[in-house]
């Protein structure tokens, strides 16, 4: 977006004649009535420069949005906690997972407050792995971050699972340093949100014609290192499979491009025998008589979505 061209101000400009006072465009003729004397050009030309300036004003205000923003006020979005601010709570319940009674100072570099951790026994539990899944921001710079965490539990001769745990943290950014203002509250799991509208409609098993032949054909070179993918896609390397199936299907209508979107489950097995159930969305094209696929997509396609 370039930026709006400056223009002559007509009050300063001394490039312009005046009459009166008032600045005078050379390229229009000045008419005065002649029973009153007064000036009746209405300055026309003025008045283009300054609708031009103000369009070019609403161009750039749609242009960032801007305009948008002046005559509608949707709902607000929820703020996400900044990365720094959730990788800290992350690393903050990993640390509180595994201290324990005699180690509150591990806990110092996130909350520094006092901490007795009273009879909890050191390394009985340990997080596998932690991830930030909810935020709130309570006030400015304050956040609520909710970690899930895979928990292992000691036992004999090592650790078990304990399932997936969920701890809330309230840690402040907006002062300095990152800071938690508490200990770990444990609390329920997020609830689970409604599946956005989705462009293709239910899996259904390979009708067995051309264009699954080709899917099948392409996920076995894809996956499993049986022949070279088409349309210069590359293969997973090393092949993380021995074998592959197709076991699920939903196309979309073909478009004028004869350009077909996909998506298809396909059930891998290893050298081990362990299958492996996973979803892909692409795009199926004919070409010369033959079905190939062109393209993967990111995510499965999303629907039409009505607001």
């Amino acid at each position: 977006m370039q930026p709006a061209p400056a223009l002559p101000s007509p009050s300063t400009d001394p490039t312009l004649p005046r009459l009166n006072g008032l600045p005078v465009s050379p390229d229009h003729h000045v008419v005065l009535d002649e029973e009153r004397g007064h000036l009746v050009d209405s300055l026309r030309a003025w008045k283009v420069k300054v609708a031009t300036a103000g369009l070019w004003v609403l161009v750039a205000l749609a242009g960032a949005g801007g305009l948008r923003a002046l005559v509608w006020r949707g709902s607000p979005v929820p703020a996400a906690a900044p990365a720094g601010a959730a990788g800290f709570a992350e690393m903050y319940v990993a640390a509180y997972l595994e201290a324990g009674a005699g180690q509150e100072q591990t806990l110092r570099p996130y909350y520094p407050a006092a901490v007795d951790l009273h009879d909890v026994i050191p390394s009985s539990r340990y997080a596998a792995r932690t991830a930030a899944v909810a935020s709130s921001e309570p006030s400015p710079g304050y956040w609520a971050i909710t970690v899930g965490a895979e928990v292992l539990v000691a036992a004999r001769g090592g650790y078990v699972r304990a399932g997936t745990h969920f701890y809330r943290v309230g840690v402040m950014s907006a002062t300095g340093p990152l800071v938690a203002t508490s200990l770990p509250a444990e609390v329920p799991a997020p609830t689970p949100t409604t599946l956005p509208p989705l462009r293709l409609g239910h899996l259904a098993p390979p009708s067995g014609d051309a264009s699954s032949a080709a899917v099948q054909q392409f996920f076995d070179a894809y996956l499993a290192g049986h022949g070279e993918p088409d349309a210069g896609l590359r293969a997973v390397t090393p092949p993380p499979f021995t074998s592959v199936a197709v076991t699920g299907m939903a196309m979309s209508p073909s478009g004028q491009s004869g350009v077909q979107t996909v998506q298809a489950e396909v059930v891998g097995t290893d050298a081990g025998g362990l299958k492996t159930v996973l979803d892909y969305s692409f795009q199926l094209a004919e070409r010369n008589g033959a079905w190939v696929v062109t393209s993967l997509l990111p995510a499965a396609p999303l629907g039409q979505v009505t607001r």
